[in-house]
């Protein structure tokens, strides 16, 4: 076994050798860039961004609960409870009859956003409301049927999974 004596100034110089960075293949560096593609799905947000479409998950729903499962003393509220998830926010949805025709239709973002707009559309019925405050909303009179609510804010979409509004 043979022993160095390297001096200072040589370490130096072989520690910096051995920091330099070779540039990739320029063939390697195309094909990364052909790769790429440009985001060319989604809504413009207001300020010209593009919203973010967030995907939610229904983590709870009243439908086919009894009474007492749902916490309730007695059979006499008909309104169903629903409750979406989506990158920590939550729409706590409630859908109820009205006293004259058609059904009720509301509920709360929970989470950290302040404004927005909901739109619900069921067939022939569309309707927009701004949440208020408190980041609530209700839509009245809304007929039986498939129906699709969509959330915004300034930079997110939530579209909830088909509605089934009772006949």
């Amino acid at each position: 076994m043979t022993q160095r004596h390297d001096t200072d100034a040589e370490l130096e110089a072989a520690l910096r050798r051995s920091r330099v960075l070779e540039d990739a293949p320029e063939h390697l560096i195309q094909k990364a860039l052909d790769l790429w593609q440009p985001r060319t799905a989604g809504r413009a947000a207001p300020g010209g961004g593009l919203r973010r479409r967030l995907a939610a998950l229904l983590s709870f729903d009243s439908a086919g609960l009894t009474p007492q499962a749902a916490g309730l003393r007695s059979a006499g509220d008909d309104t169903r409870q629903m409750l979406f998830s989506a990158e920590g926010r939550d729409v706590d949805l409630r859908i109820g009859p009205m006293s004259g025709a058609g059904w009720q239709v509301g509920g709360q973002i929970l989470g950290p956003d302040e404004t927005g707009t909901v739109e619900l559309s069921c067939g022939d019925f569309h309707a927009e409301t701004p949440w208020n405050e408190l980041s609530e909303f209700r839509f009245d009179a809304v007929p039986a049927g498939t129906c699709r609510l969509t959330l915004r804010s300034a930079d997110w979409e939530l579209e909830l999974p088909g509605l089934q509004i009772p006949g």
